[in-house]
C-alpha cells in the first residue's frame, strides 16, 4: 500500500509497506547477518528475542522538502528512558546524494532530552551508494532530506523491536 500526504511523512514521499509478505528477495536483508548480529549486541540485553518491526520501501520523490527531524523511539512515547527499543536500517535502493534527499543525521543526539533541537552544524547527511547501508538505533535524530534533483529517491527501512 503507498501512502501520500501529510506533514510528517511529506507530500512528494511514497511508503510501501508489508515487504516481507511482498518480496521474497527482502528477507535476504532481513536476516542478513551482519544486522542482526547488532541487533543481538543491542537488543538482547533488554529481552529474550526482537521481532521485525517494519519493512517498507520509502520512495522520496523531487520536490520533497525535508522531513522534520525525530526519534523513531518517539513511536512508544517518552518513557522508556534508559533502554533502546529498536534498531533501524535503510538499504540505499539508489544512490543516496545530498541532492536527492539522503536521510539526515545528528551524530551523538541518542542521549539527547526530547526537547532537544539539532543546530545545523550538527546535521550530517548519510550520503551512500546504491546497495549501502545506514544502520542506527530508535534513539538517533534523524529524517528524510530534501530532494532538489530531478530523479527519486529510494531506500529500504527494515526496522527491529524489543520482542
Amino acid at each position: 500500500m503507498q501512502s501520500l500526504g501529510s506533514r510528517f511523512t511529506g507530500f512528494r514521499t511514497t511508503r510501501t509497506g508489508a515487504l516481507a509478505a511482498r518480496s521474497p528477495l527482502c528477507k535476504d536483508l532481513i536476516q542478513d547477518p551482519r544486522v542482526l548480529a547488532q541487533c543481538d549486541r543491542l537488543l538482547l540485553t533488554a529481552c529474550e528475542r526482537y521481532q521485525l518491526h517494519l519493512g517498507q520501501v520509502i520512495r522520496i520523490m523531487p520536490g520533497e522538502k525535508a522531513q522534520s527531524l525525530h526519534k523513531d523511539r518517539w513511536a512508544w512515547g517518552t518513557h522508556l528512558k534508559g533502554l533502546e527499543p529498536q534498531l533501524n536500517t535503510i538499504w540505499a535502493l539508489t544512490d543516496f546524494t545530498r541532492e536527492n534527499g539522503a536521510t539526515r543525521v545528528v551524530p551523538g543526539s541518542t542521549g539527547w532530552p526530547d526537547d532537544r533541537r539539532a543546530d545545523p552544524a550538527e546535521i550530517t547527511q548519510a550520503v551512500m551508494s546504491r546497495g549501502a547501508v545506514l544502520i542506527y538505533t530508535g534513539s538517533v535524530v534523524h529524517g528524510g532530506g530534501a530532494n532538489s534533483s530531478d530523479a527519486d529517491r529510494v531506500g529500504l527501512n527494515i526496522t527491529y523491536a524489543l520482542g
